[in-house]
């Protein structure tokens, strides 16, 4: 009796397991259809003591949307008990921006095996961006964070030898306060929105008119926005919002560009 007990137990273990990992595979199976107007992301950030793993969703269209998000953790001991934890939340999104959503943490202790998912549902339920990371052995998994996930080049940027590419940097040519206040005030958001620009953003102060400067923002060389410095807060705080915008679909436009010429 207690022989059929120990069986009956270790198969509907093995059958729970399957189930899960069934609907973690049939949800994430589609992915041709997801991310491509709003992208799912696991960003990965480590201190020292543990990683923290922030759930992600970028806007790649001038259009607004209302989603919903779901954020599931499913963690294997070594006796294959699995236990699923999950946040969910309906947010907003406006045009090419880009928003943590939620966030948490893993110890270096932990071994056991931990499969994150990040779904996006659209208005009606349509799940529309996905993304996933397996930690084999937890937070003693070895993670790269210097390295991305390997892209293809585009016409006129190579991929670097080892087949990974670098994020590009913000870099600053301030003249007055106004300008360090900008440029400060543009990396600050810049970093807490977890944005990554696959090439340089250049903040450039120059002499305007009369006592003005101009402060340009650009990708490249390429100009993305400029205005006259003012030193109000209410101005500067709108003027990183709009530089961030035009950074960030000037980005979007980018990766649509790296797409359509990888697909020809």
């Amino acid at each position: 009796m207690r022989l059929i007990s120990y069986t009956y137990a270790n198969v509907l273990k093995r059958v729970i397991v399957f189930i899960i990992i069934f609907l973690v595979n049939t949800a994430i199976s589609y992915s041709q259809f997801f991310n491509k107007e709003i992208q799912a992301k696991i960003l990965i950030e480590r201190n020292s003591e543990f990683y923290t793993f922030h759930a992600a969703a970028s806007n790649k269209t001038p259009t607004d949307y209302n989603l919903k998000y779901d954020y599931s953790v499913f963690r294997t001991d070594k006796d294959s008990n699995v236990v699923k934890t999950n946040q969910s939340d309906l947010f907003f999104l406006k045009g090419d921006e880009k928003k943590v959503l939620s966030s948490l943490t893993v110890n270096y202790s932990v071994d056991d095996k931990i499969i994150l998912v990040l779904l996006i549902y659209d208005k009606d339920n349509k799940p529309i961006g996905k993304d996933r990371i397996v930690l084999e052995q937890g937070g003693k998994t070895n993670i790269n964070l210097d390295k991305t996930t390997p892209k293809s080049a585009s016409r006129d940027e190579a991929v670097a030898q080892d087949g990974y590419e670098i994020d590009g940097l913000v870099i600053q040519k301030t003249l007055t306060k106004s300008g360090r206040d900008f440029f400060r005030m543009f990396y600050s958001e810049y970093f807490n929105r977890q944005i990554r620009s696959p090439r340089n953003i250049l903040i450039k102060e120059v002499p305007g008119r009369r006592r003005n400067t101009l402060i340009t923002v650009e990708i490249e060389g390429r100009l993305v926005w400029q205005f006259f410095a003012q030193p109000r807060k209410e101005f500067l705080t709108n003027m990183v919002r709009i530089s961030l915008q035009r950074v960030l679909s000037y980005i979007n436009r980018l990766e649509q560009q790296n797409e359509q010429f990888i697909r020809y």
